[in-house]
């Protein structure tokens, strides 16, 4: 009896266990194909680090997509480091992110700089066409 009992509390955890880890990659995977459809390679990817004041939003980071072999990757603003989109979502703490794409050949986003301490100013241009956003980044 008491064997049987120790069995089906086991089983019972590994159904929890097991359902918690699929519905934990349905969101992760929900959340890729999402922005799969919409993001191309070369598209500009904005960050804010959460600052605490939930009323304002400040994009102080900036990457640049890369789409290979069905997957998202991140380049920082330095084009040195390459991290998975998911990886580099996360680090930005519970910040916002917006995704654009260049419309002017002449706009080089290297060549903007913060004005107070964000890059706000810059999502106003002509030069970029918003594609999406993701506003609840959980870690």
């Amino acid at each position: 009896m008491k064997t049987k009992f120790i069995s089906i509390f086991i089983g019972g955890l590994s159904i929890l266990a097991l359902s918690w880890s699929f519905f934990n990659h349905q969101e992760n995977a929900s959340l890729d194909l999402i922005f799969d459809k919409k993001i191309n390679d070369g598209d500009l990817v904005f960050r804010s680090v959460n600052t605490g004041d939930s009323d304002a939003i400040h994009y102080n980071e900036f990457g640049i997509i890369e789409k290979s072999l069905g997957k998202l990757y991140v380049w920082d603003n330095q084009n040195t480091l390459k991290r998975s989109f998911q990886d580099w979502v996360k680090e930005g703490n519970g910040g916002h992110i917006k995704v654009y794409s260049m419309k002017s050949l002449e706009f080089d986003i290297n060549k903007q700089e913060l004005k107070n301490g964000t890059y706000n100013h810059v999502m106003n241009s002509d030069a970029l066409e918003f594609i999406t956003e993701n506003k609840q980044v959980k870690n």
